[in-house]
């Protein structure tokens, strides 16, 4: 069974080491040496995640499947524009390929649609694509093109896709 557990702060020490896990053989190939800690210990540190939770207007979860933590799903909410950043989907590689994924985005749409959101976006790296072939087929379009200014990941692979979706 799939389910959304809140991240909390008395959980970061489970985030940090979920994002250890899972972040790096996704993503590791972009980044110089290989060597993908900056980015994780910049984004999954106990201030960070602190000045996350504390933002009005955005859910944090733990993807739950089988009483099995395998991934994290943040949404941010902009009322006034209604509009829901999809911030951050992140899923276990061994679950994926299951349907697990759509599931996750259903949900995501439903909580997006709860807040009022007329649309839902996100960012994705655009050599990313088995995310990309999945957010097209969850309905997204790409809107804009830019690249990362992270020093650290390799030119050629900064590239990035801002990609919508109307609710």
């Amino acid at each position: 069974m799939l389910n959304l557990q809140p991240v909390t702060l008395a959980k970061h020490a489970n985030l940090y080491a979920l994002m250890l896990r899972i972040y790096p053989p996704a993503y590791q190939q972009l980044w110089v040496n290989q060597d993908c800690n900056w980015y994780i210990n910049s984004q999954y540190n106990k201030d960070n995640l602190k000045e996350e939770l504390q933002l009005a207007h955005s859910n944090y979860y733990f993807i739950q499947f089988n009483n099995s933590t395998i991934g994290i799903l943040r949404l941010v909410h902009q009322p006034i524009k209604k509009t829901t950043k999809l911030h951050r989907l992140y899923l276990d590689q061994d679950y994926q390929g299951q349907g697990l994924g759509k599931k996750v985005m259903t949900l995501a749409i439903t909580i997006a649609k709860q807040k009022l959101s007329k649309t839902i976006w996100l960012e994705a790296m655009d050599t990313q694509t088995q995310a990309l072939q999945f957010y097209k087929k969850m309905g997204f379009i790409i809107t804009e093109a830019y690249a990362l200014d992270f020093d650290l990941i390799h030119p050629n692979l900064r590239g990035m896709y801002k990609m919508t979706k109307q609710l």
